[in-house]
């Protein structure tokens, strides 16, 4: 990263409580250079600093603290964190919320606690403002997060599976609650004369949430109009369309235009990718006699099964982040944000080993959503908790209530979410 006030700040420390060490990382006398020891250095720093753990980069040394005008403290502390910053982001790969600058005041006034405070929550122009109004230097803390791993996992038959057999010179007509499935006869290269089609559909918050699915695109927010699991197998082997052949999916609850994203399961959630190949038309796709059903709602006509979504990316805006404190960490605990004013949810991602913490990023700021932390209790109940959030205003959730329902009960209340 190449300015300072472009880094992405978290209060970390008292957030997840790392192990904090220090060391001092010696320039050049009056110099702001990063030469070839100071890397190595770097480096081998990083390299043996543990997961969730907090290290602080003195850029001063003892003599500088002595010798030096204030001003010149000033000065070349903010440079030298300058170019580690760089150093760590560009050589390293280090994360920006894994980058934090701390102020460190030349005279403690007021409470001691207060006397080495973080640079908030992001990294602006008034923060800076209000920051060097002090007279002090700067350090650098670095910490290593793990790999973020999504929190949930994929449960896609919880709402039912609609299954059809159909004999492989047959026509495949399959009926859903939200959708409408034709295939052509003969669309299969197999030894089956037996065909087993499976169809899941996901199209209300409810369904989407208790399937652990999210809408997101290599990370970035998509707006769904609703997804299913269309799946074709002989003996068990999974199938797909001969070349040349198509389905066509009337998605006839849909009466918006959308994009048509393929899906594939990674890191516990499933990521959409756009198919600019595959083209849905809304309300014009005229039926071939044979097929039976109108032709209302948005038509797809693709030549791949599997996940399928009916997305779109909504109009740009600012980001965010939001960290939260989950109180009663789980491996099977869902952490999911869910939009009021548009149908998206977003995955929370574990920040700890403990799976007590959990993570937004590059959230759209200045929306309504919901915070929800779940967990499935059987077949019947649910451990969940709801609170209501601002993206970009709250920024740390601390204080959840958790009480448990019916999973009816819980289908009930995120259903009015849309």
């Amino acid at each position: 990263m190449k300015k300072i006030h472009a880094i992405y700040c978290f209060v970390l420390v008292c957030f997840i409580h790392p192990c904090i060490s220090q060391e001092t990382i010696k320039f050049n006398e009056r110099s702001v250079e990063i030469t070839a020891e100071i890397a190595q250095k770097t480096r081998k720093l990083y390299s043996e600093l543990k997961f969730d753990n907090e290290l602080i980069i003195n850029v001063l040394t003892k003599k500088e603290q002595k010798k030096l005008k204030e001003r010149d403290k000033i000065n070349f502390s903010r440079v030298r964190v300058k170019k580690l910053t760089a150093l760590f982001k560009d050589s390293l790969g280090v994360e920006p919320y894994d980058l934090l600058l701390q102020f460190v005041p030349f005279e403690i006034k007021g409470n001691k606690k207060d006397e080495f405070p973080l640079t908030g929550v992001t990294w602006t122009q008034s923060n800076l403002k209000n920051l060097t109004s002090r007279k002090g230097y700067y350090q650098l803390i670095v910490t290593k997060s793990k790999n973020l791993t999504a929190s949930g996992y994929i449960n896609d038959t919880i709402n039912g599976v609609t299954k059809k057999n159909f004999k492989k010179n047959e026509a495949v007509y399959i009926y859903g609650k939200h959708t409408y499935v034709y295939i052509p006869e003969n669309s299969f290269d197999c030894d089956c004369e037996e065909i087993q089609f499976e169809l899941k559909e996901f199209f209300t918050p409810s369904e989407i949430l208790l399937s652990g699915l999210t809408t997101t695109s290599n990370g970035k927010t998509l707006v769904t109009g609703g997804m299913i699991h269309l799946m074709a197998y002989c003996n068990n082997k999974e199938l797909s369309l001969k070349n040349g052949t198509k389905a066509n999916i009337n998605f006839y609850s849909i009466e918006e235009s959308f994009g048509i994203f393929f899906g594939k399961e990674n890191n516990n959630i499933i990521d959409w990718t756009l198919d600019k190949n595959t083209k849905a038309q809304l309300n014009s796709f005229e039926f071939d006699e044979e097929m039976e059903g109108g032709g209302e709602g948005l038509t797809v006509l693709t030549e791949k099964l599997g996940w399928i979504n009916c997305d779109a990316f909504p109009p740009k805006t600012p980001k965010t982040e939001l960290l939260v404190d989950l109180q009663k960490p789980t491996d099977s605990t869902f952490v999911r944000l869910i939009f009021l004013d548009m149908k998206s949810i977003l995955p929370g991602y574990f920040t700890n080993s403990e799976n007590s913490k959990a993570f937004f990023k590059d959230i759209p700021k200045g929306m309504k959503t919901n915070l929800l932390v779940y967990k499935l209790i059987g077949k019947t109940h649910i451990n969940w908790s709801i609170a209501e959030i601002e993206t970009g205003k709250d920024k740390f959730i601390t204080d959840l209530k958790y009480q448990i329902a019916t999973k009816d009960e819980f289908q009930k209340l995120v259903d009015q979410s849309w």
